[in-house]
């Protein structure tokens, strides 16, 4: 690996300290990349200022719901599950975004009845009916 930089280097701390921040950066750049990747974010066809701020809070509450879930144990059984879903053809990967979101549509692609079914419906029981004279 070679980085090319303008910063100053005297010493091997400051060689590990522009590799560091050269890696945050990369996960930065790999977050906003997955995010348009995985939901289409540059694909949407609002045209309101609070429609796109609306679209970008969803987004970023289910990347944040694929962080959560990717710093889970690898014991999880949910994380299991999901990467067993996704079929991967590596298992050894340090980020997880396009695996754990590819494993979870694959396991919601068999939910045909939707969330219906998840939940018994309480409904009143039927009384006789009765005419009032």
């Amino acid at each position: 690996m070679m980085l090319v930089t303008n910063k100053e280097i005297k010493s091997k701390e400051d060689v590990i300290g522009i590799a560091k921040h050269y890696f945050s950066r990369w996960r930065i750049e790999e977050y906003f990349r997955s995010k348009k990747q995985l939901f289409k974010f540059e694909h949407f066809r609002i045209r309101k200022l609070t429609s796109i701020n609306a679209l970008n809070f969803y987004i970023t509450l289910c990347m944040s719901f694929l962080a959560h879930i990717s710093m889970k144990s690898e014991t999880n059984a949910l994380l299991m599950a999901i990467i067993k879903t996704a079929n991967p053809i590596k298992n050894k990967v340090n980020f997880k975004y396009y695996r754990i979101a590819k494993g979870i549509k694959g396991i919601l692609a068999y939910a045909t009845e939707g969330i219906r079914s998840w939940f018994k419906i309480l409904r009143p029981k039927y009384r006789q009916l009765s005419l009032v004279i």
